[in-house]
């Protein structure tokens, strides 16, 4: 008679116990459904194949004040890369299916999943919030009307369930983004998330992304002033001087390790 090992039982075991998971109740409200519809329409309805904008950044850290250039690429709905080059350094992150990766100047990191959880690039709004209504996935949740800087927004939570992927269903409190949209044109006015490298005692950082002036190209919108704020203080500011759609990147583009 063949033993199988203790090993292979308990697997085996963990595995069933695992398929045979309830699958949780992704919450969809229509009101949220409908109001990143009417978004969506407001930044041109369509998702490019692409996207390269580029401009400057001013970032302040502490009594530090550094100023250089920041490219900002998107493709399709699930791949994203932002690029700061200083003079005298660079930092980028790539994103692509999930998965993220930070390179400090030639160093490349790959991020925990509970961070690249929310390393979506949030700069152009439009592929992150398409993306967000296509995934079923995704749990909408319409929070109320608000207001923002004396403006009238609407306030909605959009939260990643993993409802189909029962092994990262662990990692839905990483996947948590706030979005704002302006009551009166529909665009995005602000987003927000706390970023997360693990649970438990592991600093959480909120993170604040407001977006203003925004520019038509080719009948999309694409915010030109976009403030970023870290755990309540000013911390980033860019400003887009140009922005292209498809012009043909590729994987190679948002390599991730």
């Amino acid at each position: 008679m063949r033993v199988v090992p203790l090993a292979a039982c308990l697997f085996l075991l963990l595995s069933r116990s695992s398929s045979q998971q309830t699958a949780p109740v992704v919450q969809r409200d229509p009101q949220a459904v409908a109001l990143l519809q009417g978004s969506l329409r407001a930044m041109g309805g369509n998702v490019p194949s692409d996207s390269v904008a580029t401009g400057n950044v001013t970032i302040v850290a502490g009594s530090r004040t550094s100023t250089g250039t920041i490219r900002i690429l998107t493709r399709g709905t699930g791949q994203t890369s932002e690029q700061i080059l200083f003079p005298e350094s660079s930092a980028t992150v790539a994103y692509s299916g999930g998965l993220a990766t930070q390179t400090i100047n030639s160093t490349a990191t790959s991020l925990p999943f509970e961070r690249a959880a929310t390393s979506q690039s949030l700069y152009f709004p439009l592929p992150l919030l398409a993306s967000a209504l296509a995934n079923s996935d995704m749990s909408l949740q319409y929070v109320g009307l608000e207001t923002l800087n004396q403006q009238s927004v609407q306030h909605i939570r959009v939260q990643n369930s993993f409802a189909s992927q029962p092994d990262f269903r662990q990692f839905a409190d990483f996947a948590v983004f706030e979005v704002w949209l302006d009551t009166a044109t529909g665009l995005p006015s602000r987003t927000s998330f706390v970023r997360r490298d693990g649970g438990a005692s592991a600093p959480r950082i909120p993170v604040d992304t407001y977006f203003t002036a925004y520019q038509t190209i080719s009948s999309i919108f694409y915010p030109s002033q976009i403030s970023v704020s870290l755990n309540g203080t000013p911390w980033a500011t860019i400003t887009i001087s140009s922005v292209s759609f498809n012009t043909g990147l590729t994987d190679s583009s948002f390599p991730v390790q």
